[in-house]
């Protein structure tokens, strides 16, 4: 049986976002490690935009955001490496742990057609237009890109045998690849009209309520 963090769940319904920290669901090679490695974001993302209109993204906070996104994947990931058992000094971790880490990729996105689903619904006020429809297909493109350079990252860190002397070029690049996430979404959300989106900001917040 899968059992997810509490934190990890809310952070995908309500934000979207591919998970910050290294996750694997329970029963594949290595759970209990990734489990005992988890770290959660201390700073909440919030449900709605977080700019205040399209031509005035607050770049400096989606900075921030992605700074600390990317430095708990790390961490979550060095912790790993050195927790893990292995046999072999020269066996490559990323090898092992690549079919761990797909299955908790492909169950994130289970989870986050949660949200695609309160999304693309007509049973709220004000559902999306088909323009805007139109708008969130090249969102979730985008999302879908930068999630996958995001995990290719995550398998190529793995695979470094000095990590640490490469942790610095890796958290710039998840740094960056975080705050596009963060960019992309708001520039969505900012394109619909006012009712579209605070029918759909409502709907994710009434979400996260239940689910506490």
């Amino acid at each position: 049986m899968v059992k997810p963090s509490f934190q990890f769940l809310i952070g995908l319904i309500v934000t979207g976002i591919h998970s910050h920290s290294v996750w694997i669901p329970e029963g594949n090679f290595a759970w209990e490690v990734a489990n005992k490695c988890y770290m959660v974001l201390k700073t909440e993302i919030p449900p709605k935009a977080i700019s205040p209109d399209v031509q005035n993204l607050d770049r400096a906070k989606m900075a921030a955001y992605g700074r600390e996104s990317a430095e708990l994947r790390l961490s979550s990931l060095d912790c790993i490496r050195e927790n893990i058992q292995t046999t072999d000094s020269d066996s490559n971790l990323a090898e092992m742990l690549k079919p761990s880490l797909l299955s908790g990729f492909q169950l994130e996105e289970s989870f986050f057609l949660s949200e695609w689903r309160i999304l693309l619904t007509d049973n709220r006020p004000y559902p999306l237009t088909p323009s805007e429809i139109g708008l969130a297909k090249q969102w979730l493109e985008s999302r879908n890109e930068i999630k996958q350079e995001i995990f290719s990252l995550t398998l190529e860190y793995l695979s470094e045998k000095n990590h640490i002397s490469k942790r610095e070029r890796y958290l710039d690049l998840l740094t960056g690849y975080y705050g596009s996430m963060l960019r992309e979404r708001d520039k969505f959300l900012l394109s619909l009209s006012v009712e579209s989106y605070a029918s759909y900001t409502e709907a994710l917040k009434l979400r996260k309520e239940k689910s506490e």
